[in-house]
């Protein structure tokens, strides 16, 4: 069932968007609120507020005693072609979102619209203050990076409650239907796995970071997809968080593990820096593979073999689909745009050491 703020966000939308392609010419004068009522068949306090509220973004001016009329482009220009980009990230130097930035407004410019970026940290309740802000600002519509997209479902809600199109990016929660744009990790798992596979590698493990994300869920799906097909099996002990390096390092010595696929380059960085100060070497003792192409480290670009993702498309991948969205292109169900990735062998690979003859 409907709620109220649906209903008038719904009535809202529909006039905006009447006003917008110009079936609502300037100065046209509009229906009374009685009759707007009938027409979308809600209460006459529904139309109102949704009236009102497109009196103070300037689509609308309401005359007493004469009734409401389409304002003109340049009152309505001041408020209106904004969309903003609520982006979460451990490092904002980090070029990965510098790229996903540029991409997003791009294809925003390209579209006539400005983009917005508002960092945001893990908190759903600080998500929301920043969603807030925006629809303060009148932005049209969200891109949104998040924490956890599960954690922030109610956040998703508030939105559609205010009738305001938004997309996720990077992230989502399978449980609830959205429109998406990212990279397909499935296959970018099944790439790390088959490259280490072919060079003799069967003691792989796969090294989470925030495994609670489905796209990481995504990437270890990939690569138990391809163990299994080579005829492995596939336990949790394929399955490492929260990493023990002294462990770990105890195992590579001992030839139970010969291979490491790390779900982020961030995380592959940071246990080829823990296992070289306690001795190992990449990739004579341990080959490792990351996810990302994260270029905010020289390691990266000297050595990791990664599964690359294009941060770019996928940045002008969300804003298309929220653009599309605000110019009544897409409807219905939820869409969903997977970038291609492509895998990088650099250094950090090499044949299993233990591989019997």
């Amino acid at each position: 069932m409907e709620t109220k703020a649906t209903k008038y966000a719904i009535v809202k939308q529909s006039i905006k968007q009447q006003i917008k392609n110009g079936t609502l010419a300037i100065d046209a004068k509009l229906p009374t609120e009685a009759e707007y009522a009938e027409i979308y068949q809600v209460s006459t306090i529904t139309v109102r507020r949704a009236l009102t509220e497109l009196a103070k973004e300037g689509y609308i001016k309401r005359l007493k005693h004469k009734g409401t009329f389409v304002t003109s482009p340049i009152s309505a220009a001041a408020t209106s072609h904004l969309i903003a980009l609520l982006l979460y990230s451990e490092d904002r130097n980090d070029s990965s979102y510098i790229q996903i930035i540029r991409g997003a407004q791009n294809m925003a410019a390209s579209f006539g619209y400005s983009l917005i970026v508002e960092w945001i940290d893990a908190d759903a309740a600080q998500e929301a203050e920043a969603m807030r802000k925006m629809l303060d600002l009148n932005v049209e519509g969200l891109l949104l990076y998040s924490f956890d997209p599960a954690k922030s479902v109610e956040n998703y809600r508030y939105l559609e409650g205010k009738g305001i199109p938004f997309v996720l990016l990077d992230r989502y929660d399978p449980g609830y239907p959205c429109y998406f744009s990212g990279c397909n990790n499935y296959d970018g798992g099944a790439m790390a796995a088959r490259l280490l596979l072919e060079h003799g590698h069967e003691k792989i493990r796969f090294a989470g970071y925030h495994f609670f994300l489905k796209s990481e869920q995504e990437r270890y799906d990939g690569f138990c997809s391809k163990m299994r097909d080579a005829g492995l099996n596939v336990s949790g002990e394929n399955l490492i968080m929260d990493i023990d390096y002294d462990m770990l390092a105890a195992q590579i010595r001992a030839g139970e593990v010969t291979a490491l696929f790390c779900c982020n380059d961030r995380l592959a960085v940071k246990t080829i820096r823990n296992l070289r100060e306690r001795g190992l070497r990449v990739p004579e003792d341990i080959s490792v593979i990351g996810f990302d192409d994260w270029a905010a480290c020289p390691d990266v670009e000297r050595e990791l073999t990664t599964v690359r993702q294009d941060f770019t498309e996928i940045g002008a991948n969300t804003s298309y689909l929220l653009l599309s969205r605000l110019q009544g292109k897409l409807t219905g169900n939820p869409v969903k745009i997977l970038s291609d990735v492509s895998l990088v062998v650099r250094k950090s690979v090499c044949s299993n050491p233990f591989r019997n003859p």
